[in-house]
């Protein structure tokens, strides 16, 4: 339910539903410590986000875990001085080289709620130090959690968090909306949730909406598959109204 506190989705692991953007964001507790996955989109956000989360635990965060790049994951990353935060790679690269011109963006976007345009122009800008190609363990007190990079798909620095039959998959999938595709690779996304799919825990929380199964990603997976067949082969019908088609068609014809 949006609105409500933490959930619980396995043992020890839980996300948080906000209404602002339908956004998941997830807590993995270890024995002496606590992993935050997302940090939401600005400060006032990312501070909502502590106060929830000190009535969850009092564990301190040792881990603050990226999915991708995007402003509304990483823009409350500085509220969290004390975790070590981990992305991919270009993750950090694109943060450092595009970040200030994504808050430009969207603070110019009328389409975007006016108090997170307006909080933007306080937001830090801090990109993950501990970064990785394709995979790494990160070693929570008594439990390990995988992150892993199958290829692109939503943007070049996607990753997906396992932990314990729980997958945060970002926004690799999207539930409650179509998949966003502004900087998105879509052929190649079909084959990252082909991988996904290969080895994918029973429980699948998206970076916005309900959670998921597998089900629900393979039908996503199919549905990105017939929007490509429809553009760039003239088969079959759109699965989604013509601007989510449009920015399909702009990414397949940009490269």
């Amino acid at each position: 339910m949006i609105g409500s506190m933490f959930d619980e989705v396995g043992d020890r692991i839980f996300r948080r539903r906000y209404e602002s953007l339908d956004q998941n964001i997830g807590v993995i507790l270890g024995g002496e410590s606590a992993c935050v996955i997302d940090s939401r989109s600005t400060h006032p956000d990312a501070d909502e986000l502590r106060g929830d989360l000190a009535r969850l635990t009092t564990l301190p965060v040792a881990f603050l875990v990226n999915t991708h790049m995007h402003w509304d994951h990483t823009f409350g990353n500085a509220r969290f001085p004390e975790a070590v935060i981990v992305g991919h790679v270009d993750c950090r690269r694109r943060l450092l080289e595009e970040g200030e011109a994504a808050r430009s963006r969207v603070q110019a976007t009328e389409g975007f709620p006016e108090e997170i345009r307006q909080n933007l122009g306080s937001v830090e800008i801090v990109p993950p130090t501990v970064t990785f190609r394709n995979s790494i363990r990160l070693h929570l007190d008594d439990r390990t959690i995988e992150l892993r990079w199958l290829g692109r798909g939503h943007t070049d620095n996607d990753i997906v968090v396992a932990v314990d039959g729980v997958c945060f998959a970002g926004d690799l999938v999207e539930e409650g909306a179509p998949p966003a595709f502004g900087d998105a690779y879509p052929e190649e996304w079909v084959t990252t949730l082909d991988l996904l799919l290969e080895d994918l825990a029973p429980t699948v929380v998206p970076g916005h909406g309900d959670v998921v199964d597998a089900d629900f990603v393979r039908a996503q997976r199919d549905e990105i598959a017939q929007a490509v067949g429809h553009l760039a082969r003239d088969e079959g019908t759109a699965p989604w109204p013509s601007p989510v088609m449009d920015a399909i068609a702009a990414r397949m014809t940009s490269r």
